[in-house]
């Protein structure tokens, strides 16, 4: 943080936030108010003072615009705010990675955006709480890419761009974005290939747009699950709050047994899978990802709440694949970007550069950003006996355990013999886990990167630059080292920051390093032999 200096005049918000800002207040301020008002409601005061926390909860909204101020001064982006307590935040311009523009539903309604500004080396982000769609957008292009904002919409000092188009619900590309697939994206499932002319501006190639289908994948995802379980979760806790709520339940139970188990099951997949068709639907529709001539990539996606991520091309280092259990069993996948200056927001997921979708589109997609077909789609390098040893001790000693102390109890007890069919169903799970865990292991380093995979219910695909490694760590635990492997760590400023070739023979992990960084392998050896 700095303080201020002489430079651009100061930039307000978007006048339109006075409607929002105080509606935000008192949504924040309620459950306060409603403990107030339920406390003071068998008083015999006559004098209803609590009355007065209303309209200084919506004063303080409206004072929220009055403080918030934005200037971009020199090479750096500077914002005040505060209402009681003064804020000046600073972040260097080169320090910018990725800018969010994202709509709640009373956003779009007066045709505003919050944008929210990530910079390296924190999770903190710069947000202004909003401005016009047009002048978000310009914002982002002036901070992003200074040589191309002399042509956009400069936005003027109260918020709003000096010419600004309409907006709409489906939030309609920027000037300048115009669709022009080149290689093999036509071939992609759910790819426009009809290129589209705007009025100024360098064309855009349109990389990936929501192909409808792409819902069946829904049902099979864990996001899909989970919003689910919460949109259910939301259904019990509102029949609770009925005055017959057991009598719900019970009800419910009845028609379930009436029915039989194998329809009562049914029936709550079906639930399951509509729940989280209707979350997939909620996060990803409209999804389309597009890249300008300078490579910087912009997303676009959602249906109530609509986001906005553009991802500069300098700061991308890779991406990963996805395929998880339940998209595998049906041929889908998933891709997120590596890139820097994103933070841990797993549930802004910014990272996302291809929703749940059919397994060629993804990996045709990855092959377009990566541009390396090797890397993507090639075999892997297998990690050997010993690694294979190593997964089917590691899943087959507990379910050993397991399924020995469950037959035991069984015989002790004179339990239920199908006990016994459980127990060797344990043993046969813990060798297809084994099975799978090693099947997912795997390497290779091409001319431009590093793969790696691992993972047997959640397998990523990680395609690394390798001008991204910034550092290497071989690792051995005690029962590595007595089963000859050991783990290969890249250290990386993007994504998780660290990614693993689990369970290598060592001299293949300074293999690999003699290959990305020669020189670098080299100091490895002489500080370890110093170290000994």
């Amino acid at each position: 943080m700095t303080a201020p200096t002489g430079g651009s005049d100061w930039r307000r918000l978007d006048r339109r936030m006075l409607l929002i800002h105080p509606f935000q207040a008192l949504v924040r301020a309620l459950p306060a108010l409603l403990a107030l008002f339920l406390a003071r409601a068998g008083s015999s005061d006559s004098e209803r003072w609590e009355l007065i926390a209303l309209p200084l909860v919506l004063a303080y909204g409206v004072a929220r615009w009055f403080t918030t101020r934005y200037r971009i001064d020199g090479e750096q982006i500077q914002l005040k705010h505060g209402v009681i307590t003064k804020q000046t935040t600073t972040a260097r311009l080169d320090r910018v990675r990725t800018i969010d523009l994202t709509a709640q539903v009373w956003h779009r309604v007066l045709g505003l955006a919050k944008v929210e500004i990530s910079t390296a080396g924190t999770n903190d982000r710069l947000v202004l709480d909003a401005l016009s769609l047009g002048a978000g957008r310009a914002l982002r292009a002036e901070l992003l890419h200074r040589a191309e904002a002399e042509g956009a919409p400069v936005a003027g000092p109260s918020g709003a761009p000096t010419q600004e188009r309409p907006v709409d619900a489906a939030w309609p590309a920027p000037t300048g974005e115009a669709v022009a697939p080149s290689g093999d994206a036509a071939a992609l499932p759910g790819v426009n290939a009809a290129p589209v002319a705007t009025a100024t501006g360098p064309s855009d190639e349109e990389l990936l747009r929501l192909d409808p289908s792409w819902v069946r994948f829904a049902p099979f995802t864990m996001s899909g699950f989970l919003s689910a379980a919460a949109l259910l979760g939301i259904g019990l806790q509102f029949a609770n709050q009925l005055a017959d709520g057991g009598r719900i339940y019970v009800s419910a139970y009845r028609w379930a047994v009436d029915r039989g188990l194998l329809t009562g099951v049914l029936m709550v997949l079906i639930a399951v899978s509509v729940l989280a068709i209707g979350g997939y639907v909620l996060s990803f529709w409209g999804f389309r990802l597009t890249r300008n001539r300078l490579g910087s990539l912009y997303v676009r996606r959602g249906l109530l709440t609509t986001r906005e991520t553009s991802i500069d091309a300098n700061r991308l280092r890779g991406v990963e694949i996805g395929e998880p259990a339940g998209l595998r069993t049906v041929g889908g996948a998933r891709l997120k970007a590596v890139t820097t200056g994103l933070g841990h927001d797993a549930h802004a997921r910014s990272d996302v550069l291809a929703p749940p979708a059919s397994v060629e589109a993804v990996r045709g997609l990855a092959r377009q950003i990566v541009e390396d077909d090797a890397a993507v789609r090639d075999p892997l390098r297998p990690h050997g006996a010993a690694a294979r040893r190593r997964r089917h001790v590691r899943a087959l000693v507990p379910c050993a355990t397991l399924a020995v102390t469950l037959s035991a109890l069984t015989a002790r007890f004179d339990w239920w013999t199908g006990w016994f069919v459980v127990a060797a169903l344990v043993l046969v799970l813990g060798w297809a886990l084994a099975r799978s865990r090693y099947a997912a292991l795997g390497h290779r380093v091409t001319g431009r990167h590093v793969v790696v995979r691992s993972g047997a219910l959640n397998r990523d695909r990680v395609v690394l630059q390798r001008d991204g490694i910034v550092g290497w760590t071989i690792r051995q635990s005690f029962f590595q080292r007595r089963a000859g492997v050991a783990t290969l760590v890249m250290t990386t400023g993007a994504g998780r920051q660290h990614y693993e070739a689990i369970d290598v023979a060592p001299a293949t992990a300074y293999g690999v390093i003699a290959e990305v960084h020669p020189t670098l392998l080299e100091q490895f050896t002489c500080a370890q032999r110093a170290s000994r």
